[in-house]
């Protein structure tokens, strides 16, 4: 599952960082920084800008775009679909999923990523992830709407889910494991 949270997450931050060089120029991270930049002026975007002012003063001589790119978190690319960083980004996000349905609006984005980042996060830690909560019964309900929706915001970012996950993604035949053995 982490690897076809890995992907994701590339693609993600990629396909905003190709909307935002588009719109804001090849620095537009950067500039967003600045005084007088769009996150620095922002109330609500503290979080962010500190973020990648971190970022940038961490690479040192070492910075480039590319660079300063790889180094932000999935919970910052999460975050710019947030209400307040949404809007003082200029509310155009949503046109990097061209494939999302209609109705579907910057909150949902928000929720879901906030879901895939939960369960990111949750194996990174070596915490559990095929256990309910309430019973303390194996359940692979957790991971399979997870992975579903990873699968769908992929498609919804314009991309075939099968195509780009082939090779490493078993995710389907690790539910079916251990449901064979629960």
């Amino acid at each position: 599952m982490y690897a076809v949270i890995g992907v994701f997450e590339i693609i993600l931050r990629n396909s905003i960082d190709r909307h935002f060089v588009y719109l804001k120029g090849n620095n537009w991270l950067e500039d967003a920084v600045q005084p007088g930049g769009y996150l620095e002026v922002a109330t609500g975007c503290e979080d962010s800008c500190h973020a990648v002012q971190e970022c940038i003063y961490k690479l040192g001589l070492e910075y480039t775009h590319d660079q300063l790119i790889t180094k932000l978190s999935f919970g910052f690319w999460s975050y710019q679909f947030a209400k307040k960083n949404f809007a003082a980004a200029g509310n155009t996000l949503l046109e990097i999923f061209p494939n999302r349905s209609f109705g579907i609006n910057q909150k949902t984005v928000f929720k879901n990523l906030v879901k895939i980042n939960e369960i990111r996060n949750r194996i990174a830690h070596y915490e559990p992830i095929c256990f309910d909560k309430s019973t303390g019964a194996i359940s692979t309900t957790f991971v399979a709407n997870r992975y579903n929706l990873i699968l769908e915001l992929l498609f919804w970012l314009g991309c075939n889910p099968k195509r780009i996950l082939y090779g490493i993604d078993s995710v389907r035949n690790g539910i079916n494991a251990v449901n064979v053995i629960s």
